[in-house]
């Protein structure tokens, strides 16, 4: 039941996929590869085990989940639907877990069901007493707790030629992560989402009857997404990134794009190099572009913003400053969130 993260070295976090070859008349071409974007919560490279827990806490507002409408029609379901949700949020987070973060098990603790005397939701953390006799009791380091699930459907029937239903479900999930050890929560936050299903029948009754799906069956998909939609908040994801580079102005640069497409990037490199020395600072700007595009490429971030910075000063030095110079000044900006992005990913990893 062992916690992992799989480590990765930074010159990896980078995967040439793709390089698009625009005709030698084009200004530029396009080149695409993968990043690794860090997750948006960072746990402590120490943690190895966590748990879910569900708070099972409910208040007399709740009993608007009971209801539902069908063209603008309220009704009353007799039946609680939001019975599976917690279990399936549940399956939504342990299903999506990536290669960057493997455990053979992760425990699922539903708190006994809790009646709350007041109709204002207000979610108390737990006590620090209660989360560690969990951890402790589960062998846990930390804890993933759904302090509360709820969800709202509706079903809009449109008659055109044949009859459409509009299935929408609103739902919202409030997730805190506790860890005893230090007494700290690593995240608060709520998350609020819908889904959307069309379905049509030219009979009414057979759509309404038949067709519609069960509310049940949409609040199990929604915790899923629920549950999926956290845990992708944990964990590093591969991202498509597409960057355009100059191949026009000098057969240099041109020639370069032969080069791109076989993979043979140390030639691309050199050429361009031998640009930046050259007197016209336009080129000498396209090509020092180009080679912090190509250093972001192969995972080296320190080279890729040490280039766009001469490209920028190359640009500036320019009586008449070209439009393109906009997007060197963009692409600036995108650099320096990839070298924030590249820390958080170290300390993903416990590298720093």
């Amino acid at each position: 039941m062992k916690l992992t993260k799989s480590s990765v070295k930074l010159i990896s976090l980078v995967i040439i996929s793709l390089v698009i070859v625009l005709p030698s008349c084009k200004t530029i071409s396009s080149v695409q590869f993968q990043t690794l974007d860090a997750p948006k919560i960072i746990l402590p490279t120490d943690v190895s085990r966590i748990a879910i827990v569900y708070r099972n806490q409910h208040f007399p507002s709740d009993s608007v989940e009971q209801y539902y409408s069908v063209t603008g029609v309220t009704i009353k379901d007799s039946t609680d639907q939001t019975k599976g949700m917690p279990l399936n949020c549940y399956k939504g987070f342990v299903e999506n877990l990536s290669e960057f973060w493997s455990q053979d098990s992760i425990p699922f603790i539903n708190l006994p069901r809790k009646m709350m005397p007041d109709t204002i939701r207000h979610f108390a953390p737990l006590s620090w007493e209660i989360v560690n006799t969990i951890c402790r009791l589960n062998q846990v380091d930390i804890l993933v707790v759904l302090e509360d699930v709820s969800a709202l459907t509706k079903h809009e029937v449109i008659e055109e030629e044949v009859y459409w239903a509009i299935n929408e479900i609103q739902y919202q999930g409030i997730w805190r992560i506790y860890d005893p050890l230090y007494k700290k929560f690593y995240d608060e936050r709520v998350i609020v989402d819908s889904l959307f299903m069309e379905i049509s029948d030219s009979n009414f009754d057979r759509l309404v009857d038949r067709k519609l799906p069960s509310r049940e069956q949409m609040m199990n998909d929604a915790a899923y997404e629920l549950g999926k939609d956290y845990v992708e908040l944990i964990l590093p994801k591969w991202v498509d990134v597409s960057r355009d580079y100059f191949v026009s102005g000098d057969k240099r640069l041109s020639t370069a794009l032969y080069f791109m497409d076989k993979n043979d990037f140390d030639t691309a490199i050199n050429m361009w190099e031998s640009l930046t020395k050259e007197k016209d600072m336009n080129l000498a700007g396209r090509a020092a572009y180009n080679l912090a595009v190509v250093h972001e490429m192969k995972g080296d971030l320190k080279n890729a913003r040490s280039w766009i910075r001469k490209a920028m000063y190359f640009y500036k030095t320019m009586k008449n400053i070209p439009n393109e110079y906009k997007e060197i000044k963009a692409y600036a900006l995108v650099l320096n969130s990839r070298w924030v992005n590249g820390k958080k990913i170290k300390r993903f990893f416990g590298e720093e």
